[in-house]
C-alpha cells in the first residue's frame, strides 16, 4: 500500500521515517513518502494523488483546512474541527478525518493518568486546540477553559467551553492542572514574554506544548527550572500517526517503533 504527506514545506518531515519503522516493525509492505505542494498548486491535488496511486495521506500546515472542498465525506468530528490531517481513498471516494486531538489526549493520559478530576487550561483557540479540546472532553468532568487573545475566535466554536481572555487568565493560572500551549506565541521570545507568567502557574500543574522541534520551547524550559512538570508534543505526533494508520488499514500500529525511530532521528539532527 502507499501512502505519504502532503504540506508546504516538507523537507524536514519525520513521518516517513516514522511510517517506515512501523511497516518494518510489522512485516508490512508499505511505501510513505512527502510532498511539497505549494500553495498555487493545491487546485491540482486530485492529479498530483491519482498520479501517485496513494491509498491515503496525511495533511500538514498549511492544507488542513484547504482540503475540504476535494473530499467527498468528513468525518463528523473532522467536520466539527473544521480541519483534516487524514484521508483514506477508498473505491475512489476521499474520506477525510482528524487524528490530532486523539494523538494528543492518548499520549497526555499515557503519561499523566487518568484526567477525569483535573481542571484543564488549553492556550490558543486554533485548529489545533479546537481538535484537543473536543477529544478530552470525553475524558474529564470539568468543563475546559479555553483562553486566547482575541474572544472573536470563540464565535464559531461549537464546543461547551469556559471562554476567557489571555489577559483575564492570568488571576486564576494557580488554580489549574494541567495547562496545555497550542500557540507558536514564545517560541523566539525573551522570558519577559512568554504567553503566560510562569510564576502564577501552581507548581504542582503539568504545563505541556504540543510542538516537539525544540524538545523544550523556551516556556517549556522555564517551568522546568520553576520545578514544574513538563510535556512536550512528540507523543502526539506519533500517535496522530498511529491513528492515521488505523484509519488506513484497520490494523493497530507499532507505537514503540514509532517512537524510538522518531527519538533517534531528533537525536541524530541535534548533532548535525
Amino acid at each position: 500500500m502507499k501512502f505519504g504527506v502532503i504540506g508546504h514545506p516538507i523537507s524536514h518531515s519525520l513521518s516517513p521515517i516514522m511510517h517506515a519503522a512501523n511497516f518494518e516493525a510489522l512485516g508490512r509492505e508499505g511505501e510513505y513518502g512527502a510532498l511539497d505542494i505549494p500553495p498555487e498548486q493545491f487546485k491540482h491535488i486530485k492529479e498530483i494523488i491519482n498520479e501517485k496511486a496513494l491509498d491515503g495521506f496525511n495533511i500538514t500546515i498549511p492544507h488542513k483546512e484547504s482540503i475540504l472542498p476535494y473530499l467527498d465525506e468528513v468525518s463528523s468530528n473532522a467536520k466539527h474541527i473544521g480541519a483534516v490531517n487524514t484521508v483514506l481513498i477508498q473505491d475512489n471516494k476521499w474520506i477525510g478525518y482528524n487524528t490530532d486531538g486523539i494523538g494528543f489526549v492518548k499520549g497526555l493520559i499515557e503519561h499523566y493518568g487518568s484526567i477525569q478530576d483535573r481542571k484543564i487550561l488549553v492556550l490558543g483557540a486554533g485548529g489545533a486546540s479546537k481538535g484537543i479540546v473536543s477529544e478530552m472532553q470525553k475524558f474529564t468532568n470539568h468543563k475546559i477553559t479555553v483562553a486566547n487573545r482575541t474572544m472573536s475566535r470563540f464565535d464559531k466554536w461549537q464546543i461547551d467551553i469556559n471562554a476567557i481572555s489571555l489577559t483575564d487568565v492570568q488571576s486564576v493560572l494557580h488554580t489549574f492542572d494541567i495547562i496545555i500551549n497550542t500557540t507558536p506565541v514564545g517560541m523566539n521570545t525573551q522570558h519577559s514574554e512568554f504567553i503566560i507568567p510562569v510564576e502564577k502557574i501552581c507548581k504542582n500543574s503539568l504545563v505541556c506544548d504540543i510542538i516537539y522541534i525544540p524538545e523544550k520551547t523556551p516556556l517549556l524550559q522555564a517551568c522546568e527550572q520553576a520545578g514544574i512538570a513538563i510535556y512536550n508534543g512528540l507523543d502526539m505526533f506519533v500517535y496522530q500517526g498511529a491513528e492515521s494508520f488505523k484509519i488506513w488499514t484497520g490494523q493497530e500500529a507499532h507505537i514503540e517503533s514509532m517512537r524510538n525511530k522518531v527519538q533517534e532521528e531528533l537525536k541524530r539532527r541535534s548533532l548535525c
